[in-house]
């Protein structure tokens, strides 16, 4: 069973189906003049049977595999898929980094006005860990996928799981004191387990290996923030979100392969030659067979 690309795309089916159910619930259960959701309404029963079928799904599907010990065995991944999703999200963390900060000025600039309730810190502080989280996701997939890590890999792993921390407490300082939490229940949920995913991560690099929780966390919270897009949220939590599903979904797909196997072996980094390097010696060993 290729867990590898069931896991992820179970993921993408979960938020695919969670946002529409979302963007349904939004539209027929919410009444914005008392800012409450109908109770009982269709919508809301089917998202949260949903939430739930995934998760159990989730934990169904990461059963048994073998745990790798460090970071190299579980995220070494020669993959095209992978470095693909590691780029795309390093560079869609760039742009929320400066989406965030101008939208962090402009909260800074209400908030001296009194137009804004709280010092918008976690906000600028979340736009601002972008940069290096984004560093960091592409120096590590690109180690991962030619099998070279750098020497700083264990702090360049705890950076994007830094990013998250602050911004999950810049949604909940945002929505803190909306009269009912499922306004933003989709979202914080979301975010929260993406940093749980991208913690579980980090402690493949200190040989603290957690690799059911890692998938699960990845998985469901790559789930959560697609449905949460059907809220309709600022720039910064939507590019934010979307950078976060890639990397949650690129590093599920290496660590399951590494987990449960994959039809072709890799070999381990070590051994790795450059293809000219390759032929230079099984060209030389024909000569001396010869």
């Amino acid at each position: 069973m290729r867990k590898d690309l069931i896991l992820p795309a179970l993921a993408l089916a979960g938020g695919g189906a969670g946002f529409g159910l979302r963007w349904r619930q939004i539209a027929s259960a919410f009444d914005p003049q008392s800012m409450l959701f109908r109770t009982g309404a269709p919508a809301t029963l089917a998202l949260a049977v949903l939430a739930a079928a995934a998760a159990a799904a989730l934990l169904w599907l990461t059963r048994g595999g073998k745990t790798p010990e460090d970071w190299a065995g579980a995220f070494r991944c020669s993959s095209p898929v992978y470095m693909t999703l590691m780029a795309a999200g390093g560079l869609l963390l760039f742009a929320a980094a400066a989406l965030g900060l101008l939208e962090g000025m402009g909260l800074l600039a209400l908030w001296k006005q009194g137009g804004y309730e709280s010092f918008p810190l976690m906000h600028l502080m979340a736009a601002a860990l972008c940069v290096p989280a984004g560093i960091a996701a592409l120096a590590l997939g690109k180690g991962n996928y030619r099998g070279e890590l750098p020497r700083q890999y264990p702090l360049l792993a705890t950076l994007p799981a830094y990013a998250a921390l602050p911004w999950a407490v810049s949604l909940y300082q945002e929505h803190s004191r909306q009269p009912e939490l499922m306004i933003f229940l989709p979202a914080l949920a979301g975010v929260v387990c993406a940093a749980l995913g991208l913690y579980a991560q980090a402690a493949f690099a200190f040989q603290r290996p957690r690799g059911k929780l890692c998938l699960f966390f990845s998985l469901m919270g790559a789930a959560l923030l697609l449905t949460a897009l059907a809220d309709r949220p600022n720039r910064f939590f939507a590019v934010m979100s979307l950078a976060c599903v890639l990397l949650l979904l690129g590093q599920s797909f290496a660590l399951a392969r590494n987990m449960f196997g994959s039809p072709q072996a890799e070999p381990p980094a070590g051994e790795r030659m450059p293809s000219g390097a390759q032929e230079e010696r099984t060209g030389g060993i024909q000569e001396e067979n010869e």
